[in-house]
């Protein structure tokens, strides 16, 4: 079958500052329709136009919450012209009733896509049964339909490379240190349980991960092919097995793979594996992502980040001592959140003094625990608003346009500080590098100011 793959357009401020990587969720559901002998293209709305649809089959459409939207109006096309519409990624799997409800939609896949959609496309050209297919929803006349979940894939080195080919990659603005970067994907599952994330929930708790030479020759094969040279490691916590990225730092300092390179953790992971910090310098790494989120304890704990302040400043410590940078993300606007708490997170912030700050909403996406905590607080339900620059429910303590202006006066109060202009242009002078991201982080801030 001719299968199309289509990623919505995205919108928001992310975008508009260039923040865009390429849906690799598509790539790797792509790669295994090719391998198994479909014929699937990949669109990007963020960059390309849709083809013709009437040269396709069937149309799968990605999306998170805030692109459901955007989705539902490429999925009104397809069915325009005659097409089944498949619908995947977080939010229909969540919301796969409300999706198939809008009449756009035949099928949701839920989860993980790769082997789902194979087998749903390989049942649809061959008329079989769909209650055979696992992990999809459809309406059977006025009845929903949930099949089985479908088994996740223990082997990720099983599942065939990124169709990265079917992708204008080289199109992505995305860069670090001046230097063109790309995204990759190295493991799945999640063990912890933030109440505002839904990883766990989609992935499953079970941490599974692909092995270092798996990492290390697709990150080659970057380099070689495409000419990339630098990634962000997309993983919900690339550190969670230290024994892991360490051998995939030795495996790229073995093979000369020179890469710079940036990836998500936590704070305690990098407090315990100091030792291995180093390392990673030398391989490769510039940045670490920590989701540091509140300056108040007891937002903290609220969140079920099982982490403390002191922890905060001690990880930051290390890594400036192996001069790896910090993108810090915080978080305004829990339920039981005062002005006070959302001023400690600022505080915090300073103090601090991360190389980017990145300062949202507290939003509560559809499978995660907070969405069913206050669902019934909802202002509404624009999910093109669910972008973490938005107040989407009330507080006890704080109105919808509060915290907006809070937000905005976050990333002033951070960003407009001529103690912080100072230093990241005498650092991008010194170390003959861009600062772009940090340029990008302030121009979020002045279009929230904006809004």
């Amino acid at each position: 079958m001719r299968v199309l793959l289509a990623s919505p357009h995205s919108g928001g401020l992310y975008s508009a500052v260039g923040l865009l990587m390429p849906p690799l969720s598509l790539a790797y559901i792509a790669s295994v329709l090719r391998e198994n002998g479909h014929h699937p293209e990949i669109v990007d709305a963020n960059l390309t136009r849709l083809p013709d649809i009437e040269d396709f089959d069937i149309v799968g459409i990605t999306s998170l919450t805030s692109t459901y939207p955007a989705a539902l109006r490429l999925a009104a096309r397809a069915k325009a012209n005659g097409k089944p519409v498949v619908l995947g990624g977080y939010h229909a799997s969540f919301m796969d009733e409300e999706a198939l409800s809008t009449g756009l939609v035949d099928y949701v896949v839920r989860g993980e896509g790769e082997y789902i959609m194979l087998d749903l496309a390989n049942a649809l050209e061959k008329g079989r049964d769909l209650e055979e297919v696992k992990g999809i929803s459809y309406m059977r006349g006025e009845e929903l339909v949930r099949t089985e979940p479908a088994e996740i894939v223990e082997e990720l080195d099983s599942i065939p490379m990124a169709a990265r080919d079917l992708l204008p990659v080289k199109e992505y603005p995305m860069r670090l240190d001046g230097a063109p970067m790309t995204s990759v994907i190295t493991s799945r599952g999640c063990p912890y349980d933030c109440s505002f994330c839904a990883a766990s929930r989609f992935c499953g708790k079970r941490w599974r991960a692909r092995s270092p030479e798996s990492v290390v020759e697709e990150v080659a094969l970057l380099r070689r092919q495409f000419g990339f040279r630098a990634i962000s490691f997309m993983d919900d916590n690339f550190m969670l097995s230290p024994k892991r990225v360490s051998e995939i730092c030795d495996r790229m300092l073995r093979k000369k793979v020179k890469v710079k390179w940036m990836a998500l953790s936590r704070a305690d992971t990098v407090v315990r594996e100091r030792a291995l910090i180093e390392k990673m310098y030398s391989a490769g790494a510039r940045i670490l992502f920590l989701g540091i989120e509140s300056g108040a304890q007891e937002v903290l704990d609220d969140y079920g980040k099982h982490e403390d302040i002191e922890l905060f400043h001690s990880a930051i410590e290390i890594l400036r001592k192996y001069k790896i940078r910090t993108w810090a993300s915080f978080i305004i606007g829990a339920a039981q959140e005062t002005k006070k708490m959302v001023q400690k997170t600022l505080e915090l912030a300073k103090r601090l003094d991360p190389y980017v700050a990145q300062f949202s909403i507290l939003t509560p996406y559809p499978g995660t625990a907070l969405f069913d905590s206050v669902k019934h607080r909802l202002l509404h339900r624009n999910w093109s608003l669910f972008d973490g620059q938005h107040a989407v429910f009330r507080t006890e303590f704080l109105s919808g346009g509060e915290l907006e202006r809070l937000l905005g006066r976050a990333y002033r109060g951070f960003y407009v500080r001529p103690r912080k202009l100072i230093s990241e242009v005498g650092k991008a002078i010194n170390e003959g590098r861009t600062f772009d991201t940090f340029m990008r982080a302030m121009r979020i801030g002045i279009q929230i100011n904006n809004m």
